[in-house]
């Protein structure tokens, strides 16, 4: 690994996608544990891409996390997408992480939703 610092700016350059992703997930993971040491239950929010393929794999291979003290959100949604269509962001991260780990709760961003801006209001106060 390589470090250049910019400004406040660090940046850390790798070699491989797998050795940073398992950086980044060890970083969560670290973060996520202390944020745990100081808060009853903490709320993640959940990018889905395949560049967080690696980092996902390194939380779920993380065993000492009390998962179950963890809300878990994903990021964005497509529209209109029937429920179980792979392209979604949600079945992305249920099939990456959201169904390997017990998570107090799990919540889905409604593609389904017959009005979009009502769906937006309830996942926003979820959110809060």
């Amino acid at each position: 690994m390589k470090t250049v610092v910019k400004d406040k700016l660090t940046v850390e350059i790798y070699d491989t996608r797998e050795q940073m992703g398992k950086a980044a997930g060890e970083k969560a993971a670290e973060i996520i544990k202390n944020l745990l040491s100081q808060k009853e239950v903490v709320n993640i929010i959940f990018a889905a891409a395949p560049s967080q393929n690696e980092m996902l794999k390194t939380l779920v291979n993380t065993s000492d996390i009390e998962w179950e003290r963890v809300n878990a959100f994903h990021m964005d949604e497509y529209i209109g997408l029937p429920a179980d269509a792979p392209q979604g962001f949600g079945n992305f991260l249920k099939d990456r992480i959201f169904e390997k780990l017990p998570f107090k709760t799990v919540n889905y961003i409604d593609c389904t939703a017959k009005n979009i801006e009502a769906e937006c209001v309830r996942y926003s106060n979820l959110l809060k």
